[in-house]
């Protein structure tokens, strides 16, 4: 009788015979229950990041919008009466130190609307579809090919897309589809071994001889992946986009560890498959770039990343390049020095006032440290660590792998993009052009990191807590 509760019990409503196979989650009877609410300490800690990233992005950016958004008019109509004026009277400077900040708290506003809606009322199964991650998966492909082709070019790079009065990149929405679609697909992989496993035993027979199985099973299990996922890789590169195809990189082999591909396939994949595709690759650019851009490919390599080259020399031997190229990493130390332990306030930074390039966007850290210090830099260093351990705690009590590996793996693309970004900011590490997530400028791309923490909301909906009263009720059956 007891087993019969217990098995009840474990199998408790909304959960599926899958979601509570012991190789799933492992439920003991004192953890048996399951969240019909969003974790509310990850659900502060992200509106925290929203609220103080927005402030910083504001006092970063007024400067410059206010040069961007400047207009001489005459004080006063009357052409007859503007003659008798001096001319240095005669018109005024009309602009909006706002604009920029406003954009960004509007589009950020319908991001987080957006995010809360889906965390709320959608039911983390429905995001498990796979036409939807198919259809996804297209969408990407097509504005990445977009890109390439017709792409908005900005500071040498072919990286936008402008849709109405929206521009944003795609290689942005990449980043949040390889974690989406790599965490569903391996999970589909994973019920169908399963589910095939139990037909087997129950056939008694073979149906395909064993060699053949298992190269079949390795191109699903492996080599699929790897091709749809080296296709973005690869348009980002074109862009080109070097920062966004070594993210994509790092999060695809994330997903491929978490991914539990069985063993046999993982190392049959990597040794008959990747490394064979990869030569092949190589081989069919080298003869196919002189064609088309009559040219070698050693060639056509240094011509398209001459600017990463630049900032790796930089990096190297600060002295080897010329005092413009060194102006952005050493203004970024000015900052930094200058706001020593408290900052100067906010509001009052001097680099952002057209000393420091892209102060409001990829270089807003050192804006922090001029205005708020060492204390307000190690403010925001806490806070993405605190991100981390909520994402990754909600992970660890996620009800499947599927949802475990988009838990974990949006919590490590937001917190690893924004080391990134520090790191650079501190000449740790090369230049790389990567936005400070939530707080650099850029509506559209924190609508993409918003939906990410909305999925991260959705799984703590589905993972499991101790449940006292069941507790005591399994105790009482047990005696």
């Amino acid at each position: 009788m007891a087993d019969d509760v217990q098995e009840q019990l474990i199998r408790f409503p909304g959960y599926s015979a899958e979601e509570t196979a012991t190789e799933e989650v492992e439920l003991r009877p004192e953890d048996i229950a399951r969240h019909k609410r969003i974790s509310l300490p990850f659900f502060f800690i992200w509106i925290s990041l929203m609220a103080f990233g927005f402030i910083m992005m504001f006092s970063a950016s007024f400067g410059e919008s206010f040069v961007n958004t400047s207009s001489y008019i005459n004080v006063i109509e009357d052409e007859a009466a503007l003659q008798d004026l001096p001319e240095a009277l005669r018109t005024e400077v009309v602009a909006d130190a706002t604009a920029s900040a406003a954009r960004q708290l509007r589009l950020s506003i319908i991001g987080s609307i957006i995010a809360i809606i889906i965390a709320l009322f959608v039911p983390f199964r429905q995001l498990l579809r796979p036409r939807l991650r198919t259809i996804l998966y297209l969408i990407i492909t097509l504005l990445l090919f977009y890109t390439a082709f017709k792409g908005v070019t900005s500071q040498g790079a072919q990286r936008w897309v402008v849709i109405g009065f929206i521009q944003f990149q795609p290689s942005e929405l990449a980043k949040i589809g390889v974690v989406y679609y790599l965490s569903s697909y391996f999970y589909e992989r994973q019920q169908l071994r399963k589910n095939k496993a139990g037909m087997e035993v129950a056939r008694g027979k073979k149906t395909e001889s064993e060699l053949k199985k298992k190269h079949r099973e390795t191109f699903y299990d492996f080599t699929r992946p790897l091709l749809l996922m080296g296709l973005w890789v690869i348009l980002v590169l074109l862009q080109p986009h070097m920062s966004g195809a070594i993210i994509l990189t790092v999060l695809t082999v994330l997903m491929f560890l978490m991914g539990k591909i069985p063993a046999e396939s993982f190392v049959r994949g990597l040794l008959l498959h990747a490394i064979p595709l990869l030569l092949v690759a190589l081989l069919l650019f080298s003869l196919f770039i002189p064609v088309f851009y009559d040219k070698s490919l050693p060639e056509f390599v240094s011509e398209r990343f001459a600017h990463s080259q630049k900032r790796l020399d930089l990096f190297r031997d600060r002295d080897s390049v010329d005092a413009d190229g060194r102006r952005q990493v050493e203004q970024a130390e000015i900052a930094f020095g200058v706001g020593g332990l408290t900052g100067v306030g906010l509001g009052r930074s001097t680099q952002k006032l057209n000393w420091l390039a892209e102060a409001h966007n990829d270089f807003i850290f050192p804006i922090i440290g001029e205005e708020l210090g060492l204390i307000g830099t190690l403010a925001v260093l806490l806070i993405f660590m605190l991100f981390l351990i909520g994402g990754f705690s909600i992970a660890a009590r996620a009800s499947n792998m599927a949802a475990r590996n988009i838990a974990a793996g949006f919590t490590f693309l937001i917190v690893f993009q924004a080391f990134l970004n520090m790191a650079v900011a501190t000449s740790l590490i090369p230049a790389t052009g990567i936005s400070l997530p939530f707080f650099s400028a850029g509506g559209t791309a924190n609508i993409i990191f918003a939906l990410a923490a909305a999925l991260i909301l959705c799984v703590s909906k589905t993972g499991v807590q101790r449940n006292p009263e069941l507790v005591r009720v399994l105790d009482q059956h047990k005696s």
